[in-house]
């Protein structure tokens, strides 16, 4: 996606300061992408934790940031991606708004080159994730895709990937 954001990057800026501080813009970054429905919210929140346990590393969420591009969420993405160090998606399921973010992800090599995928096990998956959007050239089992069984499992793999 090639758009400048110009006329919001400093709004933005001022935005992530007010929300985490200016310190934080000196951290590595992680945008942390997923379902935001009430089941599996949670999941991301657990995530965000270990992540933040971590010294020098900020996860957070889209949602965190409200004034910058509420009236396009796709801009919104794609500003957030391309600020962030890293993207970590966490798939439970295969509706709602992280799909449009996975596509997002997969159309440019800038975005998929700096994503981790983690995938529930035996979710219901489309077609379009199985035989396309989790597999090479996109991502790679073990390098930056990862699947697990639970919550605990899911924490336990981001502690060791993410090793001070």
């Amino acid at each position: 996606m090639e758009h400048s954001h110009s006329e919001t990057w400093e709004e933005f800026l001022e935005e992530f300061i007010d929300v985490f501080s200016v310190y934080d813009l000196l951290k590595y970054k992680v945008f942390i992408c997923g379902s935001y429905n009430e089941r599996n919210f949670p999941v991301l929140v657990e995530v965000k934790e270990v992540l933040n346990n971590r010294k020098n590393t900020l996860g957070f969420f889209e949602k965190e940031f409200r004034r910058t591009h509420s009236e396009n969420l796709v801009l919104k993405f794609d500003l957030i991606a391309k600020f962030s160090n890293e993207i970590l998606m966490v798939l439970e399921h295969d509706k709602g708004g992280q799909m449009i973010e996975m596509g997002i992800i997969v159309s440019f090599p800038k975005f998929y080159n700096k994503t981790k995928v983690f995938v529930l096990k035996d979710m219901d998956m489309t077609h379009m994730l199985k035989k396309g959007g989790l597999l090479k050239p996109f991502f790679t089992l073990g390098e930056d895709l990862y699947y697990y069984n639970n919550r605990e499992e899911l924490k336990s793999l981001i502690q060791t990937l993410y090793l001070e």
